[in-house]
């Protein structure tokens, strides 16, 4: 699997409008300290949030959006998700030879996705009717369900991150290598291990918004992200061969990208990047 990472900040990195000494440092370095909204594209074909930047990123790294077979949509907040990108497949856009769309996610968070195109167009994205138009398809998954489409199987994972909404975590397995995205997410509940026992883990992309500070609100810091990786490894889903990258980055607690990953280093984990290629 190849995997870009089209995004790997929260909400956007330096912060709009902040002027704390990370934001500023952010500026004066700039290149891998410039950082997008959280989003990666697997091979040409699955893509991990459809977000504010995705057509950007994607026109930027050289990725056609038009190839995009696959949806797995983390959950609704807005840095994650953009209602305007799917509303471009409306009829009235004149779309020419679109693929299908394959859309997952749970059912609340794909209720409000569909609410929310409708909002703008007048389609949804769940009856036939809408589906046709816009020549998607949805599917729910929840928490522990195990999917198959494509080259790909795609488990679930359970997230306390937003529940009210509709969250999940994905591990996605292709070619017997698997890929854990895992932003954004509060520490790992009994259940999000449970899913994640037996399975063997070769890549883990996972929040670390919060970087070096002792809050955390419903995402990791630095010492919950070393943690979570602790619990990975104690139930055997990862070892010291496993690819570990931090994403999801602000600027609290996460200075520029240089200062980040020589930290990250130490911890024995590396910090990912726009624009960043890994293969497996």
């Amino acid at each position: 699997m190849n995997i870009t990472m089209l995004g790997t900040a929260s909400i956007g990195y330096p912060l709009a409008f902040c002027n704390c000494n990370n934001c500023k440092q952010a500026r004066i370095h700039k290149g891998k300290s410039i950082r997008k909204r959280a989003s990666i594209l697997i091979n040409d074909d699955l893509i991990i949030d459809l977000g504010p930047d995705t057509q950007t990123a994607m026109t930027m790294y050289d990725k056609d959006m038009g190839k995009i077979r696959y949806l797995l949509q983390t959950h609704i907040h807005t840095d994650h998700y953009d209602q305007g990108l799917l509303c471009t497949r409306s009829p009235f856009m004149n779309m020419i030879d679109h693929l299908k769309l394959e859309i997952y996610a749970h059912p609340t968070c794909l209720q409000i996705m569909s609410d929310r195109v409708k909002e703008y167009e007048n389609v949804d994205l769940i009856s036939k009717e809408g589906s046709n138009k816009l020549n998607v398809q949805s599917n729910i998954i929840n928490a522990g369900d195990v999917v198959h489409f494509g080259k790909y199987e795609v488990k679930a994972i359970e997230t306390t991150h937003d529940v009210k909404h509709g969250s999940l975590l994905y591990v996605i397995t292709s070619n017997k290598r698997s890929i854990f995205y895992a932003t954004d997410t509060t520490p790992f509940t009994e259940n999000a291990i449970k899913q994640l026992k037996g399975l063997k883990i070769d890549l883990v992309i996972m929040d670390h918004t919060f970087g070096n500070v002792d809050y955390s609100y419903s995402h990791l810091n630095e010492k919950l992200f070393i943690e979570q990786i602790k619990k990975l490894k104690e139930i055997k889903c990862i070892d010291d061969n496993t690819k570990i990258y931090a994403t999801h980055i602000s600027h609290d607690g996460c200075p520029y990208h240089e200062k980040l990953e020589q930290r990250a280093r130490g911890n024995n984990y590396h910090i990912a990047y726009d624009g960043m290629q890994i293969e497996l």
